[in-house]
């Protein structure tokens, strides 16, 4: 049985920064070993803030993760 599921993850407090541009969002696919696959709306600095993010929220739901597929919004 697969299921999707979508979540978005921003920091209100970057939302106001000077500093804040698109290039800080991600979109993670988190897909597990019973099938899931989990999408999370990451506001991070590197790809690999992005992955750790999900990687804890994944972990988070107590499941256990076969790959992740990180995309960064245009």
């Amino acid at each position: 049985m697969t299921a999707s599921v979508q979540t978005s993850i921003y920091s209100h407090t970057r939302l106001y920064n000077k500093r804040y541009y698109s290039g800080n969002l991600y979109t993670v696919y988190v897909n597990t070993e019973d099938g899931e696959s989990h999408e999370y709306e990451i506001e991070a600095d590197s790809f690999a803030d992005a992955t750790r993010q999900a990687e804890q929220y994944a972990y988070g739901l107590y499941n256990d993760i076969t790959y992740i597929e990180v995309y960064q919004f245009a």
